[in-house]
């Protein structure tokens, strides 16, 4: 039972810690990872997307430059003439042809070839850089862009032809560029439709239509943007991982942390309910105790406020319910001993009265002292021992039915001082003059009862006393109230009989019914009142009886 309850509770102290502390630990965690690798990725794209925007100006203002040299050339008179006339296009003769020249040298170096049509598409000439020309000498086959042009007539004349021309890309896109922060980047270009490269690339070109793609093993990044004019597609991409990598190892070393966080927090959770499991424990430990009829066990009052409280309203509850339990058990045995009572009066109370009849008259009618009347006065003894049994027991039952009466509480208690007196001289004891006051002190109650009460209370006393010992009755009133101290400075009683003093029959001499107590104590409570007993063992014993006083009650001196 203990090691389910323990395992019980620890299973649910530790799964609120994990939904309280470690999952949210662990989705924050995973968020600063996600972040700072996406603020790896995020910080390349701005860096690609800035670095793609500058070569876009740069190509943007080269092709202004060269778009000037490509225009002198559609509307050089030659060129016009020819498309117009639907001729061919010659640069060997006449003033047209020299400005043709001119014109081609000025456009030239950034163009490899210009074809020119006719409003039919029929080509009527063409004009090739012997620089940039295949197999010219020049290296490797150039890259070009090609762009085609209308070429308008003078005046009004509108749309005469069109002029196509290969524009080398080098002319755009200095072959010298640097990307600053960009390690093994690749800049790539397309013409308008996106699928043919216009440069030599290390990836494959496919890949660079997507933002995020794998090669040779590394995550790649890549922005594109369009220019309208010349008709181009831009692409630029990076590797992520000589910028991604700081990111990478901050990442790693957040869920680390994070991880030592989470595992610290589930140690001291369960160091934690550890603690207040304990003591929960013993509260379990103490309830099962109690569930068997052990009302003795204690809980310790340990562990945080909230469960000392608990433990300490435990203990409380079961000293009330062992106090409760003594009550009834102690009212179980007066009512039983009111039967008991009613049945002894009945069956042994009568033959008892014939018995000592006749033992007294044996005993007057005896001739001379000798061992029968020994005998005879040993039985007497004993009868008026039983007798005197039968009669507290009836007391005792009788005490809760009182017919009240009014009278001065002076006499009963006298009465009993002075039947106490000759036991106190047979213990060679000084039982302390009674002071009584002058005036009357008046009550209701029953005389004869009250004179058992304090009879039985003397009597207590008188055994409590060695030779020498002292022992008094005091008197006082107060409040409406009455109170007459039994006091004695004799042995004392024990904690442990203390207890017990008030249970019917319990008695520590050989010779004591036990009865005189709880008798005592029911007369008290029969008239109202109420007795309380303070003891200190080796000094002695104060017994108060306090009773209610009659309403109008002038107040007695000490």
């Amino acid at each position: 039972m203990r090691l389910r309850l323990a395992r019980s509770l620890r299973t649910g102290f530790l799964l609120i810690l994990l939904a309280g502390a470690v999952v949210p630990l662990g989705i924050v965690g995973w968020w600063l990872a996600h972040t700072t690798r996406t603020s790896g990725e995020e910080l390349l794209r701005a860096r690609l997307r800035e670095t793609l925007n500058e070569i876009v100006r740069t190509v943007g203002a080269n092709w202004v430059d060269r778009r000037s040299g490509l225009l002198g050339l559609a509307e050089c008179e030659a060129v016009r003439s020819a498309l117009a006339e639907r001729r061919a296009i010659s640069r060997a003769e006449g003033a047209a042809a020299s400005g043709l020249v001119q014109a081609w040298a000025v456009a030239s170096p950034s163009v490899e070839r210009a074809a020119f049509y006719d409003l039919d598409g029929t080509l009527r000439g063409g004009l090739e850089s012997e620089d940039h020309a295949p197999g010219g000498g020049a290296g490797a086959t150039p890259s070009v862009l090609p762009v085609r042009m209308p070429v308008y007539g003078r005046g009004t004349a509108g749309r005469i032809g069109t002029m196509e021309v290969r524009v080398l890309t080098s002319s755009l896109v200095p072959s010298d560029l640097v990307i600053p922060g960009l390690g093994g980047s690749v800049l790539a270009l397309f013409d308008a439709s996106g699928t043919i490269p216009l440069l030599p690339l290390a990836v494959d070109p496919a890949l660079l239509a997507h933002d995020r793609f794998t090669w040779a093993g590394e995550t790649w990044l890549a922005v594109r943007d369009t220019l309208y004019e010349p008709p181009l597609q831009l692409s630029l991409a990076a590797p992520l991982g000589a910028l991604g990598r700081p990111f990478a190892q901050a990442a790693r070393r957040g869920a680390v942390a994070l991880l030592l966080v989470a595992s610290a927090a589930i140690l001291l959770g369960t160091l934690a309910t550890r603690r207040i499991t304990r003591p929960l424990e013993h509260l379990a430990d103490g309830a099962d105790a109690v569930a068997r009829g052990d009302l003795a066990a204690a809980v310790p009052e340990v562990g945080p406020d909230e469960i000392r409280r608990v433990a300490g309203a435990f203990n409380t509850m079961t000293d009330n319910l062992r106090r409760t339990l003594r009550e009834l058990a102690r009212r179980e045995s007066l009512a039983a001993v009111g039967e008991f009572a009613a049945s002894l009066a009945h069956e042994v109370r009568n033959p008892l009265t014939a018995i000592r009849l006749d033992l007294e008259r044996a005993r007057g009618h005896a001739a001379e002292p000798g061992r029968a009347v020994e005998l005879m006065d040993a039985a007497l003894r004993e009868i008026n021992r039983l007798d005197a049994s039968v009669t507290d027991a009836l007391r005792l039952a009788r005490s809760g039915r009182l017919t009240l009466a009014p009278l001065d509480l002076r006499e009963p208690l006298a009465a009993a001082f002075r039947v106490a007196e000759p036991r106190f001289a047979e213990r060679g004891a000084d039982l302390r003059r009674l002071a009584l006051p002058d005036a009357p002190v008046r009550m209701a109650g029953d005389a004869g009862l009250l004179e058992q009460l304090f009879l039985n209370l003397l009597l207590n006393a008188a055994q409590a006393l060695g030779p020498g010992a002292q022992a008094g009755v005091e008197l006082t009133a107060g409040g409406g109230r009455l109170c007459v101290a039994v006091w004695d400075r004799g042995r004392g009683i024990p904690p442990e009989v203390m207890e017990r003093v008030f249970e019917p029959f319990y008695s520590t001499s050989a010779d004591g019914t036990g009865l005189g107590l709880p008798i005592a104590r029911r007369i008290a409570e029969a008239h109202g009142g109420e007795l309380a007993i303070e003891s200190t063992p080796g000094k002695g014993t104060i017994v108060r009886v306090t009773l209610p006083a009659a309403a109008r009650e002038s107040t007695p001196g000490a």
